[in-house]
């Protein structure tokens, strides 16, 4: 066996290492999700004695998933086409205009990704009740926005700038408008990092926690599936049969998204390396 083989045997074996690692919380979860609590309590590791979707079924009532459901998918699909609509053209106008103001602008915009969240944090809530949006469904899509916002314009800016100008020079030259160059020239070639931004943000805005229980606290008439999750766990209450089949039923949808979803992160990434 010549030294290529063994690298790759020994690459391929690593990669299956590590995908052990990961992938055994989740197995854990998915194990558990079937047990009672008792038997989750003194036989965590072990594999449940019998399989039941009764606390599937009874963590679907209690929880009133399709509440969640509701409200998880309203905040993501807003924030997501917000984005989606504003960030590359504040990402666009940025690259193309040449100035210090421009430069100082884009500058404002990302520096939320510089600082931690939890510096500012309790500034946002504050910020949220004195423009009377603390509590509602609009405050936490509009929070939402704003902190996925940086990222998205961060990384369109990047791929614009590698976009030749003479392509909108050419249109311009042929009659086009500003507004027409930019939907039928330049936003179709940002499709491939355009799509990765909405597919991280949609990820984001699903598994949010934080910011939810911030803006919303613990109404559940508006709490998306993880404050709904997080809220049966606190210094009183640890309720693990229920949680497990929980964190379950959020998490299919998420696996089933990133599955189908994963070529166009690989490949939006890569073009972008490319251009860059």
């Amino acid at each position: 066996m010549n030294s290529s083989c063994v690298k790759k045997n020994a690459t391929k074996i690593i990669i299956s290492v590590i995908a052990i690692v990961w992938l055994y919380p989740i197995a854990l979860i998915a194990i558990n999700s079937f047990k009672p609590y008792n038997e989750i309590i003194n036989a965590f590791l072990s594999l449940p004695t019998s399989i039941s979707f009764d606390m599937y079924v009874e963590t679907w009532v209690d929880f009133e998933f399709l509440v969640l459901f509701r409200n998880t998918i309203l905040y993501t699909l807003v924030t997501v086409t917000m984005i989606g609509i504003f960030a590359p053209m504040a990402a666009y106008k940025l690259a193309r205009l040449k100035s210090r103001l421009s430069n100082l602008v884009f500058l404002i915009i990302i520096l939320p990704m510089m600082v931690p969240f939890q510096t500012y944090m309790i500034t946002l809530t504050k910020f949220m009740g004195n423009i009377g949006l603390l509590g509602t469904r609009q405050g936490y899509i509009f929070a939402n926005i704003g902190l996925c916002m940086p990222l998205a314009v961060f990384m369109i800016h990047g791929f614009v700038k590698n976009i030749p100008i003479e392509l909108e020079e050419s249109a311009y030259i042929d009659g086009a408008t500003k507004l027409r160059s930019y939907i039928q020239i330049t936003l179709p070639l940002l499709k491939p990092i355009l799509i990765t931004v909405l597919v991280i943000d949609t990820l984001a805005v699903w598994n949010d926690v934080i910011v939810n229980i911030l803006i919303l606290g613990g109404k559940p008439a508006t709490q998306n599936i993880q404050n709904a999750l997080y809220s049966k766990f606190s210094a009183m209450q640890s309720d693990w049969e229920h949680a497990l089949p929980g964190l379950m039923i959020s998490t299919i949808p998420n696996i089933i998204f990133f599955v189908f979803m994963q070529k166009y992160i690989v490949g939006g990434i890569t073009a972008g390396a490319v251009k860059g």
